[in-house]
Order: structure tokens, then C-alpha cells, then sequence
């Protein structure tokens, strides 16, 4: 270890070199995982907000929400508790006027139902033709007590309340009940059991018997690996980040056998001296180990600023828990690498060495 970081201290520039190219890696692979969090966070927030357990879909909608078709007389096939219909709808949100125009996600529940979300401002649902906006559209302009539209409907509708933040499909969200959704819709049926909803959305719930018709149950997991992109979207960004795994580790193994290579005569003087195999490699593992440490600690740091100064419309999420395990990845990346000149220290003549 001593001799490992005296000729650190001593080849400043070299290891100064290496230590800000691990920084370089150290920060994209930190910077690509806060972005492919923002993104699922982005895309996921609302569903975790219900903290529920299952959802029941058309069997037919190749377990996609947006192409579920059910009635609301199909919860009658289900028991258990807190069973809610859910109905959504895509599309830009408007004032009437068109001063403001946002991209939205609209779902519709019972008033009384737990994916209903808990009020900031205002008050819940109690009346024909209102909603509930998140405070991602409070933020853009739309205010308690206006009138607004959503997609290319003429049906307007009346903000009542405002909750926190919360986004689905990365677009914020606005809550109502069932028969206002099926009139933004322009469904035909907008009371009663027959009206149209995409799914049920459950904490605790089964089957009341094995004719449940064209209803299929999917796990909350599975639910959201579903949405439109999603998976698609998380397993490129993880895979760009295991490459640059590679890439450090490819990095470290290559500079190290150089290195070797170069220092042969030296390496050969200290084993005359009595210096053995194992105090050399560990004089390796200390430099690599001081590099990678340094590129981490920096790179984190760097990637703590500057999420505190990124646009808010940028999704990007710090998790200390995968950022710690990714940083302990980078580290033992560094130390195999190391470890691939152990042979080269080991086969080193003295004698030849010297010359």
C-alpha cells in the first residue's frame, strides 16, 4: 500500500490522468441512473400513489389500460375489499379561452374510492362535471374554480380541489368521477352500471368464481413493466449504464498491464530486494482502488450539484441506496481490472528483468 501511493505522490500527472477519466465514467453512469429514475418515476408516480396490489384488465387488451374495455357491472365478478373502477383518458388539458394548453392524464373513480388522492386546497368531488388537478397543473396556471377541457371535447368541466404532485405517462394528472369521464369521453352511457371503464384497481381482491368472463388479473409489477415504453425504456438506459461497467473496468486492466509492462525492470529490482508477487499486487490494487474512489466521491458530488440547478421539467431522480451499489460496482470493476496483471507481476524474471 505505501508503495502503491509514494509513486502516486510521484506520478502526479499519470494517475491525475486516469482518476479523471473514472470521473468521466463515474459521472455519466450516475447521471444516465438519476435520468432513467426521473423517467420512471415520471411514468409510474400516480400508480404507486394507490399503493394497491392488483389490476383487472380486459383479457383481450394485451395487458394495456389504454386498451382495456369493461363495464362498471364487471366488478360484480370480483370480491374482496376496496375494489375501484378506473377509467383514463389522454389528452391536452385547455381553458376555455386556450390560454393554457397542457398535455394531461385524466383517470376517473368513484367519489368515495381510495385512489381518490388527499387534498391540498379546495374540496373532493361532490357534484356533476369536476375534477381534481395535481400540483404539477397548479404550477402551469390552472386555478381553483376554472373552467377547462380536455382533448377535443366541447364538455367543460370545473377545477375543485388540488393535490400534490403526480404524474403518469410523464404527464401530470387530474382525478374525476366516472360519469364525468364518460362525458369527456362522448360515451353514449354516463350512469349506471353499464357505463364503459378500462379497468379495477385493487389492495385485496379474487375472483368470485372461474367464470370471470373477459376480466384477466395482472400484479401491480406487471401493470406498470406495461406501460407503452417503459421497459423498453428503463433496459436501455440500465444496459448503457452495464457497459460503462465494462468500459472501467476495460479501462483500469489495460492501464495497469501497461503499466506493468513499463515498470518490469523496476518490479524486477524489488524482488531481488526481497519485495514478493503479493506486495507488488497490492501495491497495484491500493493505486487502482485510490483512483476509482476519487473518480466516485467526484462524480457523485458533481452529479448531487448539478441535479439541485437542472430545469424542473427535466425527470431526474438521486437514489443514494442504487447509487451506492452502483458506486461499489465502479470500485470492484477497478479491482478486477487491476487483478489482470497479476500474472504478468508474477511471471517477472529478476534477472531478465535487470538485464
Amino acid at each position: 500500500m505505501y508503495l502503491g501511493l509514494k509513486e502516486m505522490r510521484h506520478e502526479k500527472l499519470r494517475y491525475t490522468l486516469l482518476s479523471g477519466v473514472l470521473l468521466l465514467i463515474a459521472l455519466v453512469v450516475f447521471m444516465l441512473a438519476g435520468l432513467a429514475n426521473g423517467l420512471s418515476n415520471g411514468n409510474r408516480q400516480a400508480v404507486d400513489a394507490w399503493q394497491a396490489r392488483t389490476v383487472y384488465l380486459n383479457k383481450n387488451a394485451n395487458q394495456t389500460m389504454s386498451a382495456s374495455q369493461l363495464k362498471l357491472a364487471d366488478q360484480k365478478k370480483l370480491s374482496g375489499k376496496q375494489i375501484a373502477p378506473l377509467a383514463s383518458l389522454s389528452g391536452t388539458l385547455r381553458t376555455t379561452n386556450n390560454h393554457l394548453k397542457t398535455t394531461a392524464s385524466a383517470f376517473g373513480t368513484s367519489r368515495t374510492s381510495f385512489l381518490m388522492p388527499k387534498l391540498v386546497s379546495g374540496h373532493q368531488i361532490n357534484g356533476k362535471n369536476q375534477v381534481l388537478i395535481s400540483a404539477d397543473l397548479k404550477a402551469a396556471g390552472y386555478k381553483l374554480g376554472q373552467k377547462v377541457r380536455i382533448g377535443t371535447t366541447k364538455q367543460t368541466v370545473k377545477i375543485v380541489g388540488t393535490y400534490g404532485k403526480s404524474t403518469y405517462m410523464i404527464a401530470p394528472t387530474l382525478y374525476t368521477d366516472i360519469a364525468t369521464m364518460n362525458r369527456l369521453k362522448g360515451a353514449p352511457i354516463t350512469s349506471g352500471d353499464q357505463q364503459t371503464v378500462n379497468g379495477f384497481v385493487t389492495k385485496e381482491s379474487s375472483f368470485k368464481n372461474a367464470k370471470h368472463g373477459d376480466l384477466e388479473k395482472l400484479s401491480i409489477a406487471t401493470f406498470i413493466n406495461k406501460l407503452p415504453g417503459y421497459s423498453a425504456e428503463q433496459l436501455t438506459l440500465n444496459t448503457m449504464i452495464y457497459f460503462l461497467f465494462v468500459i472501467a473496468l476495460a479501462i483500469i486492466g489495460i492501464f495497469m498491464f501497461v503499466l506493468t509492462l513499463q515498470k518490469q525492470p523496476l518490479f524486477g529490482v524489488l524482488k531481488v530486494q526481497g519485495i514478493g508477487t503479493g506486495h507488488i499486487l497490492a501495491a497495484l490494487l491500493t493505486q487502482s482502488i485510490a483512483m476509482a474512489v476519487i473518480g466516485i466521491v467526484l462524480g457523485l458530488g458533481i452529479t448531487v450539484g448539478l441535479a439541485q440547478i437542472m430545469p424542473a421539467g427535466l425527470p431526474f431522480v438521486v437514489n443514494w441506496a442504487q447509487f451506492g451499489g452502483y458506486s461499489l460496482a465502479l470500485l470492484a470493476a477497478s479491482v478486477v481490472g487491476a487483478l489482470l496483471s497479476w500474472r504478468t507481476v508474477a511471471k517477472i524474471d529478476p534477472a531478465v528483468a535487470i538485464g
